[in-house]
């Protein structure tokens, strides 16, 4: 559900976005206040499940991002507008498509750390775009490029935009989960303290404006997965 959390800043939203920034531009003739200008544009909440393999070892992230309903609203139009498709759930595939390509650039928003080792990953199959209570969910299965076992190293994540063009915060709703052949394993989700300074900074930027690449790191929610 969106839009029951805590916003690091003390206001509270909800939702998703996503890396198709040019599609946002429309949303500066929609009449929206000029808070809008400001970092992020648009918001996900994102539900994450670890996937294990048969020797307990993770191998993939299971990811649904919830879009805000503005911005759902926005990016469903303009999907039936714009992309080819007999039905509108064939032009939400290709707009699937077109977001899961785009978001090759910024590694899909994710990292992963075993111990202070970075593992990388890559979506396994295709991704899936559905408006579901008038909210886009796009989901996608990314496959880690080597399996870790989170009993003999500590297993990292986070899911952010790094740009802070988009906020992206876990589902209060949708915990993070890793289930392993003893028992569900602990996430423990840290939540982001900016600096006001880096909250300002943020604030300060107009649509056409980017925080440089390290932006989002300081908005980011941690999770570190403890298996006993």
């Amino acid at each position: 559900m969106i839009g029951g959390r805590d916003h690091p800043h003390g206001r509270r939203y909800g939702g998703m976005g996503v890396c198709l920034a040019a599609l946002l531009a429309g949303l500066l003739w929609l009449g929206l206040p000029g808070g809008v200008l400001a970092h992020p544009h648009a918001w996900i909440d994102v539900g994450i499940e670890l996937e294990a393999d048969a020797d307990d070892r993770v191998i993939a992230l299971h990811q649904t991002w919830t879009i805000d309903p503005t911005y759902s609203r926005y990016l469903y139009d303009d999907a039936m507008e714009q992309f080819e498709g007999a039905t509108p759930e064939e032009k939400l595939a290709n707009l699937a498509a077109e977001i899961l390509d785009n978001l090759g650039e910024y590694d899909w928003y994710t990292e992963v750390h075993a111990d202070d080792h970075r593992v990388p990953g890559q979506p396994d199959g295709s991704a899936t775009l559905a408006m579901e209570d008038r909210q886009l969910r796009f989901r996608f299965r990314l496959q880690l490029e080597e399996a870790v076992d989170p009993r003999d190293r500590t297993l990292r994540y986070a899911v952010f935009d790094p740009t802070y063009f988009i906020e992206i915060l876990h589902d209060g709703e949708s915990p993070p989960r890793l289930e392993l052949s003893t028992g569900p394993c602990r996430m423990e989700i840290v939540k982001p303290r900016p600096d006001p300074r880096i909250v300002a900074r943020a604030l300060a930027l107009d649509f056409n404006q980017t925080g440089g690449a390290d932006l989002g790191h300081h908005f980011a929610e941690r999770v570190t997965v403890h298996c006993d």
